[in-house]
């Protein structure tokens, strides 16, 4: 993490989760490792107090009901995270929505959103008016694939619905080509995971980094 802010704008932390299903085969492992090792527990995360670089939290509904919502929320706002994004929230838990944002608004953070490309306008546009940190949209197909033509067109379309809200898009931005695209077609960030992991993975921390820096610098030179 260090490393990676000497060129990234903000960081995502992912707490384990057992079945984090909207994430890749990649990030699933990750998961995976983190979960057998220190399961759900929030005390791990104390180690991100004073970080240099804004941060937001990732976490599963499905996964609090021991911790709970409200004290993962208040969690994060005493170290210094700014949200905290519940990919599984519109699919599996709509009914929530009103009690995250109240949740969240409590404990002093803003909400954050996941969508889909092919979420309902209404949706998106909804997502808008809660005056969210980010929308971040997750693009088709998942990483390792090419993308295709429509998901640019899709890009332009959720920020035209978005409005002033801040959209990031994620999934498949692996170079800094696939950044520059995306935010020539409308997103104002990118968010890179499986690509910099599995470089991490194969060959180490710095040709990650790199790879990390690289994009950031495409994303900056198109913005």
């Amino acid at each position: 993490m260090d490393r990676l802010s000497t060129c990234a704008d903000f960081l995502e932390v992912g707490i384990p989760s057992a079945k984090p299903i909207y994430d890749g085969p990649i990030v699933r492992e990750t998961h995976r490792i983190a979960f057998s090792e220190i399961g759900g527990r929030l005390e791990p995360l104390k180690v991100l107090e004073g970080m240099d670089k804004p941060y937001t939290l990732l976490a599963y509904l499905d996964g609090l009901d021991r911790v709970g919502l409200r004290r993962l929320l208040e969690t994060a706002a005493s170290i210094g995270a700014l949200c905290v994004l519940l990919p599984d929230l519109p699919f599996e838990r709509p009914e929530m929505l009103n009690v995250y944002v109240g949740e969240s608004l409590r404990a002093g953070l803003k909400p954050c959103f996941f969508a889909s490309s092919r979420f309902p306008h209404g949706w998106l546009t909804g997502y808008s008016e809660l005056d969210p940190l980010y929308v971040y949209l997750g693009l088709q197909p998942a990483t390792g694939v090419k993308l295709p033509v429509d998901v640019f067109k899709n890009v332009a379309l959720a920020k035209r619905l978005v409005g002033d809200t801040y959209l990031v898009a994620g999934f498949s931005v692996r170079s800094p080509s696939i950044a520059r695209d995306l935010v020539k077609a409308g997103a104002d960030g990118v968010v890179v995971g499986s690509a910099v992991i599995k470089k991490y993975v194969e060959d180490g921390l710095e040709p990650a980094a790199r790879l990390a820096c690289e994009i950031a610098s495409g994303l900056r030179r198109a913005a």
